[in-house]
């Protein structure tokens, strides 16, 4: 294996801290500030940023491994660390001036949201820009977010080569009304993904990044699409969530006396052969994930590219992984303890937190189509493929 970049062992460190702020920042429904102000000098939040801006140009293995590591403890940090990927992915085609001032504060957390909720009417210099979008994930310490939203030509999105015009338009924080909606979810509480509504502000155009912009600062790690990266890494949170559930049902399982019979429930053979099957699917999630993105590494350093071969087979290895995932925790908390129904236990919260992943993911489940299109032979049909 590849030597790790000093960020993860950084974000290795960082466990008992969020272990031990890990209740109160659930009843919050917000990260407790210890946690965001130490992942933030820890540099995780700039893991993926441009050396130019005092980010850490990790690789994508790298931040596949910081967040597998975090999210051991609490998944809700390592999705803090793969929504600020957008900033740093986007800092790479912005101007120098544009990009000192994202940047300005370094270890800052970045909100961000992908959903076209905004409309932007073009204008002098930039666009008039307002909308809504129903969950902006870390928007309460964030001093810049990331928006999804649309260029529109009248009533109508504007088109660019036959394809609406998408942009990801850098707004300060400071702009946005943000409710506090995230209050009553059931997971994933310390993320806060509230909703959050932008009354019309100025962006400029150096600020409205678009897809088909040209790459300024053409290094490996801006090669691969933003998209690629972030699902790429994002196994790196459901591998935390699994890891957590099985060692605590081994914990459970290996000691437990059955009440029924009075024999160890670890002598069970459905039981023996629900953690064989757990512990194989994690190692091959595990073994599978880390090869698909370090060669996605290599080729991004390549001349040749990044293919749409090796594209499908990074989309369809996330999507058989989550799934994957969510059902062996599933099973863990069906046929595990009586303890593992108890808020609070690892179990019952790896289960209420993978399926909500696996919600923020299903968006994206378009990729994994548009892979098995390419893996029989055909062309993606999705732009941003």
């Amino acid at each position: 294996m590849a030597e790790r970049h000093p960020v993860v062992e950084a974000a290795r460190d960082l466990r008992p801290l969020i272990l031990e702020n890990l209740e109160a920042g659930e009843e919050r429904a917000r990260l407790m500030p210890d946690v965001v102000k130490a992942a933030g000098q820890a540099g995780l939040f700039r893991i993926y940023a441009p050396r130019d801006v005092g980010g850490l140009e990790a690789s994508a293995t790298d931040v596949l491994a910081a967040e597998e590591a975090v999210a051991y403890a609490d998944p809700a940090v390592s999705w803090y660390i793969a929504n600020s990927l957008a900033a740093s992915h986007v800092a790479a085609f912005l101007g120098e001036a544009e990009r000192e001032e994202l940047f300005a504060s370094p270890d800052r957390h970045f909100g961000f949201s992908g959903a076209p909720g905004a409309r932007a009417v073009p204008c002098d210099g930039g666009y008039r820009v307002s909308g809504s979008w129903p969950v902006v994930t870390g928007g309460l310490d964030a001093e810049w977010c990331v928006l999804g939203g649309l260029v529109m030509d009248g009533d109508a999105p504007r088109e660019i080569h036959g394809q609406p015009d998408h942009r990801l338009f850098l707004v300060r924080a400071e702009h946005l009304d943000i409710s506090p909606t995230w209050q009553a979810a059931a997971a994933m509480r310390g993320t806060a993904s509230n909703a959050a509504r932008l009354p019309e502000v100025f962006v400029p155009e150096g600020m409205a990044h678009s897809p088909s912009a040209p790459l300024v600062i053409d290094r490996p790690a801006y090669r691969i699409s933003l998209w690629l990266v972030f699902l790429a890494t994002n196994t790196g949170s459901v591998l935390g969530v699994l890891r957590s559930a099985l060692d605590c049902a081994q914990g459970e399982l290996s000691t437990k006396i059955s009440s029924y019979h009075g024999t160890p429930v670890r002598d069970e053979v459905p039981i023996q052969e629900l953690f064989a099957k757990a512990s194989a699917s994690h190692h091959a999630i595990r073994a599978g994930t880390y090869a698909l993105v370090d060669a996605l590494v290599a080729a991004g350093a390549s001349k040749e590219g990044v293919s749409d071969a090796l594209k499908a087979d990074v989309y369809a290895f996330y999507y058989w992984s989550l799934d994957t995932a969510r059902e062996t925790i599933s099973q863990l908390y069906a046929r595990g303890t009586r303890a593992g129904f108890i808020r609070g236990n690892p179990v019952e919260r790896a289960l209420r937190n993978l399926h909500a992943i696996s919600f923020g993911s299903e968006a994206g489940r378009i990729f994994q189509h548009d892979a098995g299109r390419v893996l029989l032979g055909a062309a993606p049909e999705v732009p941003a493929f």
